[in-house]
């Protein structure tokens, strides 16, 4: 059984694609679903339920998600003044407002600065009998209108559309179930279509979750709470989880210097604290957090990252970063389900550390080999011996190294039995 998951009680991601006049697909509708019922989860809050769902499109990337073409994300109205939308790109997301039950003063200002942002707006379940929406309607790009459940007359229908097209708003007509639903919705004068006679929402199969830490959202407060961006970037690199995520999202936004991204303190750099603030709740907001046998391969990620670290200072001191990279990722087979080097190409590590993954033929590969068998009995004299011969350093070197990880280790401190307890003890 992989050790990897599809956040609790199973909930996956679906995509449905809207069409034009024309029948081409010009952008998708994504929601969450739970993979047996396939249905939202009815015990699931709609701001947790959005929370989870700009995680994955985060995790997954918002390009890949849409395949070039722009997602759209359902948004109760509350979650607008949020801030986690800074974590996503305008040009491939568009926000769906749903439930929309109150108009604030806060509300219409975070509508306007997303808006003004370049995010593609689009109110839900539209109609102008619906007051409460008409605040709304002047910042918003499109209207949905329910086909299923129409309320206007022959008549009404054609005033609605014609006020509709003279403010210039797109009017996507969904629920359309039958081939007399699309022939009158086109009639009509829609101007996109969604609905099972076009096309059933699928699952995004890409999607996965490399779990962190409560430990991790704990810190990361505190250090904000200081302003201190060094003490961030240090919690994050005590969790693969939340490393992965991070250097993900900042490779992604900033792809013209991927390549110059190679540690999370290089990604913390392109950031305001403003921005880590958000990952930060991106991170806590979900409650990803992992179950006792995750924990276990995240406590043995960080314990070889730090080993790692610690012989790459006695043998190649100028390494020590891609170096903690490469132990923190080498179990990601176990946590994921990924082969680390897929991970370190995905993410545009350094090509030293994808071949220290692939062939071992190099430096980072000669210490992550090192890594393992001081993982395996890191008190065998023998062991201590014949690495301290290959790095030609002192074996008190070695055993200082293996007591520097080991204490690096006791200060992370969370639930979870070990399989490698000589080593954590």
């Amino acid at each position: 059984m992989p050790l990897f998951k599809i956040y609790k009680a199973m909930y996956v991601l679906f995509k449905q694609p809207v069409f034009d006049r024309e029948g081409n697909v010009v952008f998708y509708e994504v929601t969450l679903r739970d993979l047996k019922t396939k249905t939202f989860p009815k015990d699931l809050d709609p701001l947790k339920a959005t929370s989870i769902t700009i995680n994955i499109i985060t995790e997954v990337g918002p390009e890949r998600v849409g395949n070039g073409k722009p997602v759209f994300i359902n948004v109760p109205s509350l979650f607008l003044e949020a801030t986690m939308f800074e974590l996503l790109p305008p040009e491939f997301i568009g926000i769906e407002l749903v439930d929309n039950r109150s108009i604030t003063n806060e509300l219409l200002k975070a509508v306007n600065e997303l808006v003004d942002r370049g995010f593609t707006f689009c109110i839900d379940d539209f109609g102008f009998e619906k007051v409460n929406y008409l605040p709304l309607l002047s910042k918003c790009h499109m209207v949905k209108i329910n086909w299923k459940e129409l309320v206007y007359s022959e008549e009404e229908l054609r005033e609605v559309m014609g006020i509709l097209k003279e403010l210039r708003k797109g009017v996507i007509a969904k629920y359309i179930e039958t081939e007399e639903d699309y022939d009158n919705a086109k009639r009509a004068g829609a101007d996109y279509f969604q609905g099972f006679y076009l096309a059933r929402p699928l699952p995004i199969r890409d999607v996965r979750s490399l779990f962190f830490m409560k430990g991790t959202v704990i810190k990361l407060y505190e250090a904000l709470k200081n302003r201190d961006l060094k003490k961030a970037a240090d919690v994050i690199e005590q969790d693969v989880g939340a490393t992965y995520r991070l250097l993900r999202f900042v490779k992604s936004l900033y792809r013209e210097r991927a390549q110059d991204i190679n540690s999370v303190e290089d990604a913390i750099s392109f950031l305001s604290l403003n921005n880590v603030a958000n990952f930060t709740l991106a991170l806590a907001i979900t409650e990803l957090f992992a179950e006792h046998e995750e924990e276990e391969y995240i406590k043995r990620s960080l314990l070889r990252a730090s080993l790692a670290e610690e012989l790459a200072k006695l043998y190649a001191p100028e390494m020590k970063e891609k170096a903690y990279l490469t132990g923190l990722f080498s179990l990601t087979d176990e946590l994921m389900g990924e082969h680390p080097q897929d991970i370190a190409k995905e993410l545009e590590l350094d090509e030293e550390i994808v071949e220290a993954y692939e062939t071992r033929h190099n430096e980072l590969g000669l210490i992550l080999s090192l890594v393992e068998l001081l993982e395996e009995d890191p008190e065998n004299r023998e062991v201590i011996g014949k690495i301290s011969s290959i790095l030609k350093v002192p074996e008190d070197k070695i055993r200082q190294a293996v007591q520097n990880a080991k204490r690096i280790i006791k200060e992370i401190t969370y639930p979870g039995k070990g399989r490698n307890k000589k080593l954590t003890q």
